[in-house]
């Protein structure tokens, strides 16, 4: 293992790849230290529109996801609407992405050793990291480890991140693919099960607020649901589970995501969406301003960075806290579904609520505009709500 780099980035996601690749790109000698990468984590892999807006690049991967262009949300097996997404959401194994920003990662220039980090300490030239394959001293260090992040426990304690349990299952695909992506709430709890259909498998898992279900709970809500669905038993499932790392305690003057030669990105930062647990876009996003941070003067990128994410963030994770709040937290988004089996006017809400999630344009005027034209939609065609039985 090399025993130096100008910048040791902890985790080869997609926070840690992407700046790897930028800051590569810019001539750092970058590093990159994950055991597992590129590997399969536990949660959707949905890429909406604005993913692509922002990165076009994206389109490279197309060919490895699956185009989804209808909704079912749903109470329960017996309640439930659909809903035409405006633009599709494309569904990708994460070890296919992760596959893909690795690779591109490397093509830049940047390395990567296949250890786990240990420990880590502040050295007389940077930061001293012991890993199971030897130690190596960075002159900078980037953590991109995740919501556990070691490296926010090391070099920022202080720093709040509110962790959202996930538990996650594989399904084989069994006949035609599923057409629609499933959105499923429960009466009071913070959360929602999602069913994600890819090329040859779902993502089938399930999302709550932190002391709500365990794990044996959250994989008999998760078996019950694939049972009905499938109509066989979950034995032999490949099951796994991580926690999200999202913003909902806010980050104040986000100073606390970076200092004296380190910075935080993606869900080691607390950048997860606080409403719906999202995170692949604010990955990148984050590793992107970094990178536009050391461009701007790698003497004061560890003071550029904070203030860019501020700029980019803050009012985003405002209103996503605050729909938190409003919908989730007041069980009212659960009442609102209800009414929408019935209601054209619930119905659109519910309709530009998923819109403006998934552009992340949560701007009022979109989305009064957004309902109206639900609501339009779906009193000239009530076919376009689907099926809407109760339960």
């Amino acid at each position: 293992m090399r025993q130096s780099a100008e910048v040791g980035i902890v985790g080869a996601g997609p926070a840690g790849a992407r700046a790897a690749e930028l800051l590569a790109g810019q001539g750092a000698d970058v590093l990159l230290l994950d055991p597992k990468a590129p590997w399969e984590k536990p949660c959707g892999g949905g890429l909406t529109s604005a993913l692509f807006d922002d990165f076009p690049e994206l389109e490279q991967v197309k060919p490895l996801a699956r185009a989804i262009n209808r909704a079912r949300v749903e109470l329960g097996p017996q309640a439930g609407f659909d809903v035409r997404l405006d633009t599709p959401i494309w569904m990708i194994a994460r070890e296919a992405l992760a596959r893909w920003q690795l690779d591109r990662a490397l093509e830049a220039g940047a390395s990567h050793e296949p250890a786990r980090v240990t420990s880590i300490e502040r050295s007389r030239h940077g930061w001293l990291l012991e890993t199971d394959r030897g130690a190596l001293e960075a002159l900078c260090l980037i953590g991109a480890d995740g919501a556990a992040s070691t490296v926010r426990s090391a070099v920022a304690p202080a720093l709040a991140v509110e962790l959202m349990p996930t538990r996650v299952a594989y399904p084989p695909i069994d006949g035609p693919p599923p057409e629609a992506l499933v959105l499923r709430f429960f009466h009071r709890r913070v959360g929602y099960l999602w069913d994600f259909p890819r090329l040859d498998h779902r993502s089938v898992g399930i999302e709550v607020d932190a002391g709500t279900w365990r794990r044996p709970e959250l994989d008999e809500r998760i078996d019950e649901y694939h049972q009905a669905s499938a109509g066989h038993a979950t034995a032999s499932l490949t099951r796994a589970g991580a926690v999200i790392g999202t913003a909902q305690h806010g980050h104040g003057d986000f100073s606390r995501i970076a200092g004296p030669g380190f910075a935080l990105l993606g869900d080691a930062a607390g950048f997860a969406d606080p409403f719906t647990g999202e995170g692949i876009r604010n990955a990148l996003r984050s590793a992107q301003l970094l990178a536009e941070a050391w461009r701007m003067g790698r003497s004061d990128w560890t003071r550029t960075y904070p203030a860019l994410a501020r700029a980019a963030f803050a009012r985003e994770f405002a209103v996503a806290r605050l729909l938190r709040r409003l919908l989730s937290e007041t069980g009212a988004g659960v009442r609102l579904v209800e009414s929408a089996l019935a209601s054209d006017l619930s119905y659109a809400i519910v309709v530009a609520t998923l819109g403006v999630v998934s552009v992340h344009d949560y701007g009022l005027g979109h989305f009064l505009r957004r309902s109206l034209r639900a609501f339009s939609e779906v009193r000239a065609d009530p076919a376009r709500r689907g099926a809407a039985a109760r339960a």
